[in-house]
C-alpha cells in the first residue's frame, strides 16, 4: 500500500531535511577544539556552546508549526 502525503506535509519533510543538512554542516567537536580560536577567535568551551545553542535553535525552527501524522 503506497502512502500519500498532502503538500503540505512534503513541504515540512522537505524543511526538516535542509534542517539537518545543515545541522550536520556544522563543526565537529574535534575540528572546533583544533580551530575555534582561530576560526572564531573562541575557546573551545565556548564555541562548543554556541554550536550546541545553534543545533538547538536549527531543530527548533525546523519542527515549528509541524505536526504529527496519526
Amino acid at each position: 500500500m503506497k502512502t500519500q502525503i498532502t503538500e503540505k506535509q512534503k513541504q515540512q519533510f522537505n524543511q526538516m531535511l535542509e534542517a539537518l543538512k545543515t545541522i550536520k554542516s556544522y563543526q565537529s567537536p574535534s575540528k572546533l577544539r583544533k580551530d575555534s580560536e582561530k576560526d572564531w577567535g573562541l575557546d573551545y568551551e565556548d564555541a562548543l556552546e554556541m554550536s550546541y545553542e545553534n543545533i538547538q535553535a536549527t531543530a527548533a525552527s525546523a519542527c515549528r508549526n509541524i505536526k504529527p501524522i496519526k
